[in-house]
């Protein structure tokens, strides 16, 4: 074959392989590009998401998103102002879909109960967690689902339904039966630690406040699960978890152990404390260790911890079991201590919202003490309730997973195909201007505002959502949407109607986490505690906000914040 003198000259034949090449991705671009516009500016019903178009494939979507996570999803998840769902290809054949427009997730809270995430799980419990290869197969192999009734067509026999066996075993601790006794030893354990302090009239100046939140809000919500033996078998346990949690999105990468040695190690010492707990509890543990309430006792320390035991243990091994106890710890404070320490900061730091709280705290707690009060009536505090909502909407940027192994999911406009991944993110939903309520600009979705979540009968204007959006949607005009039951109320009350598709840190549906409430009463206790019973001062700036762990956590303080402590006056007793 005689090829054109062109061709022959190599100079020049890379000149026309490069010409090509650009041809193709300019061809490849504009054709995505029509599809994507084309499909966002239709409104037929179960379209797939259309891909987000780049200049250069994979890499286009991937590098950025590594970047900056969160400034990705904002521009690939809004299109003419209006958040929107968007399919996203990082590598070939590995599509995301992200769903963040309103009408697609309220589909999807609704057609939860048939959705689960297998892969995900054994991605976490495996390279997360570090559950040994051979026991990830059990969880593949379980089709059945988490609920009660297995999903027809299934056959897996019922010692072996492990998706089953952890969701009943979590939902029955922190929102059943569990719930109550979970949360009386979470007060009793945080009083005490706190009184164990020492802290006293004179200020005490201290180099790191996040740290003082894990080791007594942190440390408590553990010991209400998993019992007082384990932390006093293992002293450095908290810390430990602090410094695996720093590597968590190290291991999301899937990030080999010879790169990152210490975090490996830091994993292992992890499961070390658990196994030691292991060989302990059962060794002293009998059924007359159960408390009076039924459900704690001080070995395993919680009925969901027996549980696990006495279900798992037939079909794992330890270091099985330490992967996924790993994960119930990891998982019990990785937000709630965050949020915690936001939820301080903020009142800390506005002496207007500092000065409400604490009439809001006389007015609910008076003289009472602590260890008497009704933790669970406290939680339902308007003002409180408020900050503790916006705290969780500014800063918990969460993926809700969502996926369905069986069938595809109709999701009204969109649709998902079996065996995809999906993702509800919580940071924009969180962060969506048009929807929330800014007072016309007073204050931004990027702000800190105690009372967003107030509702006002006397002020048609207030609450969480935005009045010209219910205008602009059809939810009725702002006075309009004042209840004749709402003006009979004596002032300002905390609202979340209207807000399931857009207040979103614990997810919806069956997809929600059942430790919600937990939490929720956990930290308002906490900062109900701090602020009656001491004078707190935070003495550096908070500065930047660590969000390495966007999409599996909750922001805080990248660096210690020095503040100094003292009891207040006449509290030492109380």
């Amino acid at each position: 074959m005689i090829l054109p003198p062109a061709a022959q000259d190599p100079v020049t034949g890379l000149f026309l392989v490069g010409a090509l090449s650009v041809v193709a991705l300019v061809f490849n671009y504009f054709y995505y590009a029509y599809q994507y516009h084309k499909a966002q500016r239709g409104r037929e019903e179960s379209q797939l998401p259309p891909k987000y178009p780049t200049w250069l494939p994979y890499v286009g979507s991937a590098i950025p998103y590594l970047r900056d996570g969160p400034e990705f999803l904002r521009k690939v998840t809004s299109y003419a102002g209006q958040l929107t769902s968007i399919r996203v290809t990082f590598l070939p054949g590995w599509d995301i879909y992200f769903f963040q427009d309103r009408h697609t997730i309220r589909e999807i809270w609704k057609k939860s109960n048939l959705m689960k995430s297998v892969s995900l799980r054994i991605f976490f419990y495996r390279y997360i967690f570090g559950m040994p290869q051979r026991s990830v197969a059990m969880y593949y192999e379980d089709d059945s689902g988490p609920f009660p009734k297995p999903y027809p067509g299934t056959s897996v026999p019922p010692e072996k339904r492990i998706h089953h066996t952890l969701y009943e075993g979590t939902h029955q601790a922190l929102a059943g039966s569990g719930f109550n006794p979970t949360l009386q030893r979470f007060r009793a354990a945080l009083l005490a630690r706190v009184a164990s302090m020492g802290f006293a009239e004179d200020w005490a100046e201290m180099e790191d406040f996040q740290r003082l939140i894990l080791h007594t809000t942190g440390q408590s919500f553990v010991e209400a699960i998993f019992g007082p033996s384990l932390l006093r078998l293992s002293p450095t346990f908290m810390d430990d978890l602090k410094e695996f949690n720093r590597a968590v999105p190290l291991f999301a990468k899937a990030t080999p152990r010879f790169l990152i040695p210490h975090a490996y190690a830091a994993r292992q010492k992890m499961h070390n404390h658990l196994k030691r707990w292991y060989a302990y509890a059962r060794e002293h543990f009998d059924e007359s260790s159960i408390g009076a309430d039924g459900d704690a006792d001080p070995f395993w320390g919680s009925a969901w911890m027996r549980h696990r035991q006495k279900t798992l243990d037939k079909i794992q091994d330890d270091d099985t079991l330490a992967a996924s106890d790993l994960g119930a710890a990891w998982g019990s404070v990785v937000n709630l201590v965050p949020s915690t320490i936001m939820a301080l900061v903020h009142i800390l730091r506005d002496e207007s919202v500092h000065q409400r709280v604490m009439q809001e705290i006389e007015q609910s707690v008076g003289d009472r003490p602590l260890a008497d009060i009704d933790v669970k009536a406290l939680s339902e505090n308007q003002l409180l309730s408020s900050i503790y909502a916006e705290t969780l909407r500014l800063h918990v940027k969460l993926n809700t997973v969502i996926s369905s192994q069986r069938a595809d999911l109709k999701l009204g406009r969109w649709w998902l195909p079996r065996g995809s991944i999906g993702l509800v993110n919580s940071h924009i939903s969180h962060m969506d201007a048009a929807f929330w309520n800014t007072k016309q600009g007073a204050h931004p979705v990027e702000r800190f505002w105690a009372d967003r979540f107030l509702r006002d009968p006397a002020d048609p204007l207030s609450g969480p959502i935005n009045p010209a959006y219910r205008e602009t949607q059809g939810l009725g005009d702002a006075k309009a949407h004042v209840k004749e039951e709402e003006t009979a109320r004596d002032g300002p009350y905390f609202s979340m109607e209207g807000l399931e598709e857009s207040w979103v840190p614990y997810g919806g549906g069956h997809l929600v986490c059942p430790g919600r409430f937990l939490a929720k009463s956990a930290i308002m206790f906490t900062c109900v505690l701090f602020l009656r019973e001491f004078e707190v001062e935070l003495l550096s700036e908070v500065g930047e906000l660590c969000s390495s762990n966007f999409g599996i956590g909750t922001e805080e303080p990248k660096r210690p914040v020095k503040f100094r402590i003292r009891r207040r006056l006449g509290r030492e007793d109380r």
